[in-house]
């Protein structure tokens, strides 16, 4: 395996993950991929849902690549103060066009890396599941896609399949459950999302994802708790019912238990005893089959 750091402006860059294509004396094996896109409300990244997400998707012969995207706020700290250091790249929809250029990066690289460019998934956690989600949804938005610096050709800006974990699915502060949100923080957000502390109840419709459901979409994988309290997972299930009315094909897990942010929810990456949850953790089989059957 070889890792490479690829930067994709000042603010963004790639976390490359390659197995070694030689499986075998003179044998050699194109890898599926999967790009990784951490949470982190658009502020920051989080650290938990990115290489630790791809060390469990290399275990399966998957060539990861961490999507490290422009964050509003520059510092970590900063997000949990009111003296944030604002990135300009920061500004919705950055997040999808970088997602959008690393997609292209692994098609234009694929020979080299040895990458089945037929085979590459997108998973997003929280508010990176945002990200990924109006990426498969609008993948050939002209609208979208006309603020990108190339041309992409046919599909191939559109996953084989894309994974929502515990997603964002609309930037409405008063959608999230969480309390534990301070007014700055949300303030911020709407800054991010909209340019705006007080957005119009239009730029609010403009983030929600269910408004750009269209039927030529990847196959989605989605699960989320019904636990969480900070995204809720009743605009999950709504959403799968309205890809179900579409008649597309979604594979979806509501679990009954299991805080907001498990990302894996094993003990490796664990800094307290509620980040381990096994039962959280049945996601990665099942999301592996998933991967497998199509």
């Amino acid at each position: 395996m070889f890792h490479k750091k690829i930067e994709l402006n000042d603010t963004a860059f790639v976390e490359a993950y390659i197995p070694d294509p030689i499986i075998s004396y003179e044998v050699n094996r194109k890898w599926p991929a999967v790009v990784i896109c951490p949470g982190g409300g658009y502020m920051i990244s989080a650290i938990k849902e990115g290489e630790a997400v791809a060390m469990q998707f290399l275990s399966q012969g998957y060539a990861c690549f961490v999507l490290r995207y422009s964050t509003f706020i520059k510092s970590r700290e900063a997000c949990y103060k009111e003296l944030a250091d604002i990135n300009d790249n920061g500004y919705y929809p950055s997040q999808i066009l970088e997602l959008m250029e690393t997609l292209l990066l692994i098609q234009e690289n694929s020979e080299e890396w040895y990458i089945d460019k037929d085979h590459i998934f997108t998973i997003g956690f929280s508010a990176g599941a945002h990200i990924v989600a109006m990426e498969a949804f609008r993948w050939n938005d002209e609208e979208l896609v006309s603020k990108l610096k190339f041309v992409p050709k046919s599909k191939e800006l559109k996953p084989r399949g894309s994974i929502l974990c515990y997603p964002m699915l609309n930037a409405r502060m008063d959608h999230f459950t969480n309390s534990e949100l301070s007014k700055f923080q949300k303030d911020m957000m709407n800054k991010c999302l909209h340019k705006s502390i007080s957005p119009t109840l239009e730029q609010s419709k403009e983030l929600e994802v269910e408004n750009y459901l269209q039927s030529d979409i990847p196959e989605l994988f989605i699960w989320h708790t019904t636990e969480d309290a900070v995204t809720n997972a009743k605009h999950t299930t709504s959403l799968v019912k309205k890809i179900q009315d579409f008649g597309l094909p979604c594979e979806y897990h509501l679990f009954r238990q299991g805080r907001h942010g498990l990302a894996c929810g094993n003990k490796q990456y664990a800094n307290k005893t509620d980040d381990i949850n096994r039962y959280i953790g049945m996601w990665l089989p099942l999301v592996f089959n998933w991967m497998g059957e199509i």
